[in-house]
């Protein structure tokens, strides 16, 4: 299970209360909005999620996004395997039911995503091959986005392109499409996308850029989008996923040459998948909490002036998340053997945060005066 299955079950199995949405004792007060504090500098924050996701929250985590929130993601009902579940039909009653949502409460919306590796519906692999595989691929796209062109401010049109640990050509995630197509896969996603809808913001979705040991990833990405360009593929923004943890250090000075060199190429950059790993972090609560949020701080004071990032979307607003059920595998393994991680902006009573505090502190210093 991976953090995008896990949003795509819902919120039924988090066990949350469903307490009235009540700040601790010096917590900003309500009117420090996230979305208000973002106003001033055109940031609009948000949230991703799935209609499962918000129909088995408390109605306090509703209350919540609607108050913080002026951004949506439709985190896993347009990934193949929720929306193409066979080769002939398609089930669009999640994004739907997100965009209905997203509209009535002023969200730009952004959809996730039109072409990956991963989160395939079993078809893919049974009948894609290479004398099909691009009429396959253009025709979902054009279904997809064609259905809610107008309606989307941007979509991760190619998600996770990028993946050097597995040693490929250029550092491409291995997969279905790299398989069948090669590298072309990417430029014929972008075509068939903007042919249908020339209009919303087109990304790539990259991961694993963030940290001072990821350089490999950065270098790779940058090859990468210097090539698409090169070939007048109709890139416009960089979506940096941010799934940041504790036990990873930040290389500012890397990670600032890294953002201004997307910037260089005329894209746009978003953060589109925030949250912070603490499995590593020992302690109590408290302790836990102030490291998660210390983390947030130190990558947002970094990457909001630089980037003049205008969309930032968190991933885990609760503490209850993905990383739990991943709490095996090392990486995300606590050392007291729990898997109870909190990367969350609110808890599991519904009450904010120092994560909240700091991200909250990180907007207004960026934002403050503009």
């Amino acid at each position: 299970m991976n953090r995008r299955h896990f949003i795509g079950q819902g919120a039924a199995a988090l066990g949350l209360a469903s307490f009235p949405f009540i700040a601790p004792d010096g917590a900003p007060a309500q009117s420090s909005h996230l979305k208000d504090l973002g106003a001033p500098c055109g940031l609009r924050v948000g949230i991703a999620g799935t209609k499962n996701f918000f129909l088995y929250s408390p109605p306090a985590f509703t209350e919540f996004v609607k108050a913080n929130c002026n951004a949506l993601t439709l985190a896993s009902g347009l990934q193949w395997n929720v929306v193409h579940p066979t080769p002939d039909t398609y089930n669009f009653d999640d994004a739907d039911w997100m965009v209905a949502f997203g509209q009535a409460n002023g969200m730009v919306l952004r959809g996730h995503s039109l072409c990956w590796n991963n989160a395939n519906a079993p078809w893919v692999a049974q009948t894609v091959n290479p004398s099909n595989a691009e009429k396959i691929l253009v025709d979902h796209i054009h279904k997809v986005a064609g259905r809610f062109k107008g309606k989307l401010d941007a979509w991760n049109v190619v998600n996770e392109p990028i993946s050097t640990w597995y040693h490929k050509p250029g550092g491409l995630s291995p997969g279905i499409w790299l398989d069948t197509l090669g590298p072309d896969y990417i430029d014929i996603a972008f075509h068939a996308t903007v042919e249908v809808d020339a209009h919303t913001r087109r990304a790539v979705n990259v991961h694993h850029v963030e940290h001072a040991r990821e350089e490999d990833s950065r270098q790779a990405t940058l090859a990468l989008l210097e090539s698409l360009l090169k070939k007048n593929v109709p890139v416009q923004e960089v979506g940096i996923e941010s799934h940041l943890d504790c036990a990873l250090s930040i290389d500012q000075g890397l990670l600032d040459k890294f953002l201004r060199a997307i910037l260089a190429m005329g894209l746009s950059i978003s953060i589109t998948e925030l949250d912070v790993n603490d499995a590593k972090v020992d302690g109590d609560f408290q302790k836990r909490d102030r490291a998660v949020a210390d983390y947030y701080r130190q990558y947002l004071d970094v990457v909001l002036p630089v980037a003049n990032i205008k969309r930032m979307i968190f991933w885990s607003p609760l503490d209850k998340s993905w990383l739990d059920s991943l709490c095996k595998a090392p990486q995300w393994q606590r050392s007291d053997g729990s898997c109870n991680h909190r990367p969350g902006l609110i808890d599991a009573s519904m009450q904010t945060k120092p994560a909240f505090d700091a991200v909250c502190s990180s907007i207004r210093a960026h934002c403050k005066g503009r």
